[in-house]
């Protein structure tokens, strides 16, 4: 699977998937995000959290975990 994209204009969400997969964790939060692009399809995404959805302690061990698995 390639990357795959899709907005919800009714709810204002953009869904971006990386890969195929099922969520064994999830992270929630608001704040702002850019989306960087060019010709050839989405290259980066910034995600600049202004409130997390649960104790930051708890996040900031998960996404260590999470982000160890990346190559």
């Amino acid at each position: 699977m390639g990357v795959e994209a899709h907005y919800d204009s009714s709810v204002d969400v953009v869904s971006i998937r990386i890969r195929d997969g099922s969520a064994k964790y999830v992270i929630e939060g608001r704040g702002n995000f850019v989306i960087f692009a060019d010709d050839n399809g989405v290259w980066c995404i910034d995600l600049e959290v202004k409130q997390w959805g649960e104790d930051y302690g708890k996040i900031a061990e998960l996404l260590k975990k999470v982000f160890s698995n990346l190559k």
